[in-house]
């Protein structure tokens, strides 16, 4: 019996592997597909999300199919910048990575699927479709059919994640409700392999034409993305003609500067799943929400699923929780999905409200305006679940990128910590802790670290706590001029 079986071998179900990897849980990928889908999809990656590749073991190898921006910004028809930011060259966050980068979907999951062969305890098996799920009170009975012979066969597994995207048989199974957060539109998605340097701007831009408001995004490899909203009246089998996708790329290239990879109408959707959770079956990525990708956080939210959900997985499996703590999977990643989901609503709106300024009409109000690339908007952080609850701005943070020291060990603090709790101070915080909270989170197994040179502002008025308790997920349990209590 494994400990977790993963139904879908996309970005979120084989982040998750290599999580289950981290931490030691047996797990298998069950995905329909041969090989990963050899086109691109999501193409952009924020910073805490190259955080958690890092920690799952993946982002070394990903590297090649990345590449770094130099801004991000909303312009006229004309081109001219109505609201933007730019990226200083050598630029991180406190996170301790570029704000965002892009990246070429493709290479980066097959670097993920290469970083699963390291672990023995966790294996990808392409070609297995999942038909049937029966939950009983210690497992859940898989039945998978593999796609050439049909034959099939039955998994047992303590737990099942899926992660088998929005029409997930996962979900429906569970009858878990679907829900619309008010966001439907078409929109073409074009890929272009460029062949020579046409001048297109380094940036990641919104035009905000109101002939037709357009997504054009930088990537690696010499490629290109544009996305093209679609106008009333016009239809999918039209707008992916090649005839007509070269004529609205006209404004930036000629069909002899590059290869047309793909051209396909999408619908962005804005839903989510009631729950997360249904006893030992739970959602990930795309089978529990769907976010339209004016902020990219698609993929990116599936990397933050993955990264809450399977350390409480390991805690429940290694006997240091009751099942219990599962329930604040949900508690804490549904709002937050809903809070992201709305986010980048809002900033499809104001794409829209732009455009709509271009014609003559009113500006956006402030409010919206705050959505912009730049704006005041903040992407939540964690404000429910599993937090001390003392009231502290820094409950529900990722507590930021430092050099931490432990017995024998120097480093960043994420590789320092590993994949366990991590209580820190700027001193060795055992000796303000009390012998039984010290064998509390030693049984636990939380890395004591100290901080002596916090090295950023940000990490230094944290430290100007006593101590700080980080869960394995690098977000901020509890901060406090106390000793936080277990």
């Amino acid at each position: 019996m494994y400990d977790v079986a993963i139904a879908g071998g996309g970005p979120t179900g084989v982040i998750a592997a290599n999580l289950c990897g981290v931490y030691g849980l047996s797990a298998v990928v069950l995905d329909r597909a041969d090989d990963v889908y050899d086109l691109p999809r999501a193409v952009g990656m924020w910073d805490d999300v190259q955080r958690i590749l890092h920690d799952a073991g993946i982002l070394d190898e990903a590297m090649p199919a990345m590449c770094d921006h130099v801004g991000a910004e909303f312009v006229d028809p004309d081109g001219k910048r109505i609201i933007g930011l730019d990226f200083p060259p050598g630029f991180v966050t406190p996170n301790g990575y570029p704000i965002v980068r892009g990246f070429h979907q493709p290479g980066m999951e097959r670097a993920a699927r290469r970083c699963l062969d390291k672990y023995d305890n966790v294996e990808l098996r392409a070609a297995k479709e999942v038909t049937d799920i029966r939950q009983g009170a210690s497992s859940v009975t898989v039945t998978v059919r593999d796609t050439s012979s049909r034959t099939e066969e039955e998994i047992e597994t303590r737990w099942l994640i899926g992660c088998d995207g929005a029409s997930s048989l996962v979900r429906k199974t569970c009858g878990i409700a679907w829900n619309s957060l008010g966001y439907d539109h078409e929109w073409l998605v074009v890929d272009v392999a460029l062949e020579r340097d046409v001048g297109l701007s380094p940036y990641m831009q919104q035009v905000c034409d109101p002939a037709r408001p357009t997504t054009v995004i930088p990537l690696p490899l010499g490629m290109h993305r544009w996305e093209f909203q679609l106008r009333p009246g016009e239809t999918k089998d039209e707008m992916e003609e090649p005839e007509r996708v070269w004529s609205l790329l006209e404004p930036w290239m000629s069909r002899s500067d590059g290869e047309l990879v793909r051209a396909v109408v999408y619908r962005f959707h804005a839903t989510i799943a009631d729950t997360f959770r249904r006893d030992r079956i739970l959602l990930a990525g795309d089978a529990a929400h769907q976010t339209p990708p004016f902020m990219g956080q698609g993929l990116c939210s599936g990397a933050r699923d993955a990264h809450n959900l399977v350390w409480k997985l390991q805690h429940v499996e290694h006997g240091l929780t009751g099942e219990a703590l599962l329930d604040t999977y949900t508690d804490e990643r549904h709002p937050m999905a809903v809070a992201m989901v709305e986010h980048s609503v809002n900033t499809g709106k104001l794409i829209d409200a732009y455009a709509d300024m271009a014609s003559g009409g009113p500006e956006p109000p402030e409010d919206l305006q705050a959505y912009a690339y730049g704006g005041s908007a903040q992407l939540p952080h964690l404000s429910t679940g599993l937090l001390s609850d003392t009231g502290n701005e820094w409950e529900g943070r990722l507590v930021p990128l430092c050099t931490a020291v432990t017995d024998g060990a120097e480093g960043p603090i994420d590789d320092v910590a590993g994949p366990r709790w991590a209580v820190v101070a700027r001193d060795d915080p055992r000796g303000s802790l009390s012998s039984d909270i010290v064998s509390k989170w030693e049984r636990l197994g939380a890395a004591f670290l100290r901080v002596p040179e916090p090295g950023s502002a940000m990490m230094g008025a944290l430290l100007s706590l006593e101590t700080v308790a980080v869960r394995p997920d690098r977000i901020i349990y509890g901060a406090a001029s106390r000793p936080p209590d277990i």
